[in-house]
């Protein structure tokens, strides 16, 4: 979301990010999500001055005095052209970007998002997360959130690596086959960002007495495909008042969400979002359980990391504070094969067997 107009003192710079152009008479300040289309050509000469002019730092008042003295555009223009660089995140901090900084790329996202940087990254330096599943959608969220300076991550898996993981958990190597998921796991985080502790803890979560076992966090990931689970770590979340957030694949559909947060959003109960046994048919039920019995995943690298993907980034924008996650009160899903966007609505269903008396989350980005 675009910031409000900056009317301070402080000097400000083009953030590098902006990029202006024309194509069909119209000049576009930027692309992306802060694109803004000029169509008025008055307007263009004062905007690409003060554009060129705040590739230096300047203050709003020194801007506007150097546009007087060197364009002939009237105060209305030259005060409508500011604007447009004030309202679109096209003017950030003159300290805010650091080339040589670990995460200075990063840190212009967030300006970009509309979100001061430094406040987002001291955040996630602060907060915990926990993956269950470290195989070929949790590794790379691991990787994602490692590197983006979370501080802490705890990963549980009871697998071991396999020869046939490497199509898709590519921080895994052929030397590291028959070794721990979380273990090799840890170990390559550490090596891709000393800063970030890595924990690991080889364990098979089958039910509620396994949750109970792992450490308290910011958020919890699932991308482990255990029968249940989901259901199972909505309920623990739910009553330890844990965000949580889903990531997986439904055969080549990247599926993200919903980002659970107890108190403020849906529940995954609060809405059938799977297929099951018809509980009224228990004929059927079991023609659909012993059919189901043999399905195999056809688990591809590229919807693996399409998954993974998003489901991060609104990991980051959930702990990070900045923008909105794309999966609060939803479900999505990307189906690859003709890249169609389906999303399933979660709202809070005051009838929740589940989560009907949870009070607001206490946990989230300290």
């Amino acid at each position: 979301m675009p910031s409000d107009p900056v009317h301070d003192d402080l000097p400000r710079v083009l953030a590098p990010y902006v990029r202006v152009g024309v194509q069909d008479a119209t000049l576009f300040l930027g692309f992306g999500s802060i694109r803004q289309p000029v169509r008025e050509q008055k307007l263009w000469e004062p905007l690409l001055h003060l554009a060129d002019h705040f590739r230096t730092p300047h203050t709003r008042e020194e801007a506007l005095a150097h546009l007087r003295a060197t364009c002939t555009a009237d105060t209305a223009s030259a005060e409508a052209a500011m604007l447009l660089l004030e309202h679109g995140n096209c003017l950030i901090p003159a300290s805010v970007y650091d080339p040589a900084d670990r995460y200075s790329r990063h840190a212009l996202f967030y300006e970009l998002s509309g979100t001061g940087s430094e406040q987002v990254q001291r955040r996630l330096g602060r907060v915990r997360v926990t993956l269950l599943g470290c195989g070929g959608i949790g590794s790379l969220i691991a990787a994602t959130l490692a590197t983006s300076g979370i501080g802490e991550l705890v990963l549980v898996d009871g697998d071991h690596v396999e020869l046939s993981n490497l199509t898709r958990q590519f921080l895994f190597t052929e030397a590291d086959i028959g070794l721990p998921k979380a273990e090799v796991l840890a170990r390559e985080l550490r090596r891709r960002n000393s800063s970030c502790r890595a924990r690991p803890m080889v364990l098979d979560i089958a039910d509620t007495s396994a949750l109970e076992l792992l450490p308290g966090c910011d958020l919890l990931v699932v991308s482990a495909d255990s029968p249940g689970l989901t259901e199972t770590v909505n309920r623990h979340c739910v009553t330890t008042r844990t965000a949580w957030l889903n990531a997986c694949y439904v055969n080549d559909i990247a599926v993200w969400g919903p980002l659970v947060i107890p108190g403020t959003t849906a529940c995954w109960d609060c809405r059938t979002l799977t297929a099951r046994p018809p509980e009224d048919d228990p004929e059927l039920a079991t023609l659909i359980t012993r059919v189901n019995g043999r399905y195999q995943a056809p688990s591809n690298g590229p919807v693996n990391m399409l998954a993974s993907s998003l489901a991060a980034l609104d990991a980051l924008r959930h702990l990070g504070g900045f923008g909105t996650p794309a999966s609060l009160n939803r479900r999505v899903g990307v189906w690859s094969h003709e890249l169609a966007l389906d999303q399933q609505e979660t709202e809070r269903d005051p009838a929740c067997p589940t989560c009907t008396e949870t009070a607001p989350a206490v946990g989230g980005a300290r």
